[in-house]
């Protein structure tokens, strides 16, 4: 039984890092051909409904599915009572946000609104009739199941929605990529699923799971509307256009940060757990993450910065020219994230919950108060906010952090010194890929497609060729541990032999 627990363990993440490729994938793909024939106004527009339709997701799970994942002796009769309820609460809030629609467009100056939520909210209804079904893969740990549902939602809705756009139905076409993927979701859920309701409620078992998903479902709400407060002020005070640049930046950013970071993310509190008791052990690993993940950070993110006009060009074409210097702020600001997530492990392996509550209130504190002051400035000024705040974040991560295992933010920041002035001394390089396009190979004449994917090509691979032989010139300590982390796990061999100083 251990065994055979093991294995579909290790299968359900196999699965789940397909899944997120896929999803990856299959988002990347979509924007690429989408924005090109829709406008910046159209997704921002879709963006504000999404603030309120996203709320109407967030409820119609109830806190349920938490709850099911978590009860070890779950049976039909729980689905069937979160099923039916689901049902009628998803019909509830539907119909409050159908009334509600005139109003949240008039919050946003947006008559067009109106009808965008009236339409993109019976997506809700869809998710009811499949939910629970989507609750079991993921209680029973089926992530094959979701992968290939996900994928063929993903790819039909994007099909559609092509045909939408290039026939001139605008932003709509984003309107029924999200329906027909929901729809498709709760379809595939029917028929790949061994479960389906029978005629069985129970109130009582409603209680019991809600008391346990009521707590996530708060927790959630409180997140969600935290973190939609940019998009709110900026759809508020600004436009549907500048929403989807702001987005559009920040989703882009996302992408590489988090292909680039999660390779670790998973590991480190579960690593740093097992060494607790053991300050120093946990100061050398801590150390030993935050160097090689702030190495690859660095130089991709700031990479990245310089490289920003072609690969927006490449993936988004000119239209989006406008979000560039909202990427390259983005890109800065992901530069602290993974340090802050990995203080943020060590500070909750030694068991400092309360302290961990601390910090996340005073940095929703901090954000509210940074946001107040620079709003009236542009959404440049916002967005250079937010690195302030996760420099604040950092900081207070280091105090308490010195105070349990003596590593301090004076000795985090010489720790990363060395890796920062490396990582601009590479992007640096790769800086002058347009120079030697322009002015060696005398290109200036191809397409702006071509000549993007040309630039990034050509900026790459000086990065790459610069990281590796300054890295082995240097000698630096977070190379050494980079290559042993990769030998660790595909092998040794003559790739990593070779790049080893």
């Amino acid at each position: 039984m251990e065994e055979n627990l093991r294995k579909k363990t290790f299968y359900g993440v196999l699965w789940s890092y397909v899944n997120k490729f896929t999803t990856q994938l299959l988002s990347i793909v979509p924007a690429m051909i989408l924005t090109r024939l829709l406008s910046p106004s159209e997704y921002g527009l879709i963006a504000m409904a999404a603030i309120f339709t996203n709320v109407a997701y967030q409820l119609a799970d109830g806190g349920f599915g938490n709850a099911l994942v978590q009860k070890k002796d779950a049976d039909s009769l729980d689905y069937c009572s979160v099923f039916y309820f689901n049902l009628f609460i998803c019909g509830v809030i539907y119909v409050l946000l159908y009334f509600l629609a005139p109003l949240c467009a008039e919050f946003f100056n947006e008559v067009r609104l109106i009808s965008i939520i009236r339409i993109s909210s019976l997506g809700v209804i869809f998710l009811a009739f499949g939910q629970v079904q989507g609750i079991i893969f993921k209680k029973n740990i089926e992530y094959k199941k979701m992968t290939i549902r996900n994928f063929v939602t993903q790819l039909v809705a994007f099909v559609v929605a092509v045909l939408l756009a290039v026939y001139g139905y605008g932003v709509w076409a984003l309107v029924f990529q999200g329906l027909i993927q929901t729809f498709m979701g709760s379809c595939l859920n029917w028929l790949i699923s061994d479960w389906k309701p029978t005629f069985s409620f129970s109130l009582a078992r409603l209680k019991v799971l809600f008391r346990f998903g009521s707590k996530t479902l708060l927790s959630s709400m409180l997140d969600y509307g935290f973190n939609k407060i940019y998009d709110i002020v900026i759809g508020r005070k600004y436009s549907a256009a500048n929403l989807a640049l702001y987005n559009r930046a920040y989703s882009t950013s996302g992408i590489f940060k988090d292909t680039f970071f999660n390779v670790f993310s998973g590991v480190t509190f579960p690593v740093f757990v097992r060494m607790q008791d053991d300050n120093e052990r946990l100061i050398l690993n801590i150390r030993r993450f935050l160097i090689i993940v702030s190495m690859i950070i660095f130089t991709v993110m700031l990479a990245l910065f310089v490289l920003a006009e072609p690969l927006f060009r490449f993936l988004y074409s000119t239209k989006w020219d406008s979000a560039i210097p909202f990427f390259r702020i983005a890109c800065l600001a992901s530069l602290l994230l993974p340090i802050v997530s990995i203080l943020e492990s060590v500070l909750l392996a030694k068991g400092q919950s309360g302290k961990f509550l601390f910090i996340s209130i005073v940095r929703k504190v901090f954000v509210i108060a940074v946001l107040g002051i620079t709003w009236q400035f542009g959404i440049e000024w916002m967005m250079y906010g937010q690195i302030i705040v996760s420099v604040c974040e950092l900081f207070l991560y280091s105090h308490f952090i010195n105070k349990l295992v003596k590593y301090s933010f004076l000795s985090l920041i010489k720790d990363l010194i060395p890796y920062i002035l490396v990582a601009i001394f590479i992007v640096l390089g790769a800086s002058l890929e347009d120079f030697v396009l322009k002015n060696i190979l005398s290109l200036t004449t191809l397409a702006i497609w071509l000549k993007s994917i040309l630039r990034l090509l050509l900026g790459g691979i000086i990065v790459l060729v610069l990281f590796v032989w300054v890295n082995k010139r240097l000698k630096l300590k977070g190379y050494s541990e980079l290559l042993q982390f990769i030998a660790d796990s595909i092998g040794n061999n003559k790739i990593i032999t070779f790049l080893q100083p």
